[in-house]
């Protein structure tokens, strides 16, 4: 065991060296509800009252901190439990699944409609709709793999992927 723990610190060592190293995590101690038409803000560990915007999550509107949500969110926990504990072509379909392609069907005018399995499926789904034969499409090295894949399956005139910042 001694050897791995010389050889990873031999690897962090060098990216460290290298700028490649993480560094030291943030910890979120705080939330600041949304108010006067702004977002919530976010208090990180060891930075006091100063808020942060949180640039980094799925839950960049701050719908999960809203009192209708939460609301929502309970009753569905209490009907269904917890979560289906997979993707749906794993778990199956429930009949949440089915009344939001109603909704959406309807919404959109359309007799059906049919919502993706996963957020990845989602984005391999968009992506090479958004992008032509003629788009150039500008990318942070560090996007997630869903999007990095599906970037490639469109096949834009030109591709540019930049350091992260």
């Amino acid at each position: 065991m001694q050897g791995l723990a010389k050889a990873l610190a031999a690897q962090l060592g060098e990216l460290s060296q290298a700028g490649l190293l993480k560094g030291p995590e943030s910890v979120l101690c705080g939330v600041i509800a949304p108010r006067g038409g702004y977002g919530p803000r976010f208090l990180i560990e060891g930075e006091g009252d100063k808020p942060y915007l949180r640039m980094n999550a799925n839950n960049y509107l701050g719908m999960s901190l809203r009192e209708e949500v939460i609301d929502a969110e309970d009753a569905a926990a209490t009907n269904y439990g917890a979560g289906p504990g997979a993707v749906r072509f794993i778990s199956g379909t429930w009949s949440p699944h089915v009344a939001l392609e109603r909704r959406l069907a309807a919404f959109h005018s359309r007799p059906s409609a049919i919502i993706f399995s996963s957020a990845y499926a989602a984005i391999m789904g968009l992506i090479p709709q958004l992008v032509s034969k003629k788009t150039a499409v500008i990318s942070d090295e560090l996007n997630h793999n869903c999007i990095i894949n599906a970037i490639s399956l469109a096949a834009p005139a030109e591709k540019r992927i930049y350091k992260h910042l």
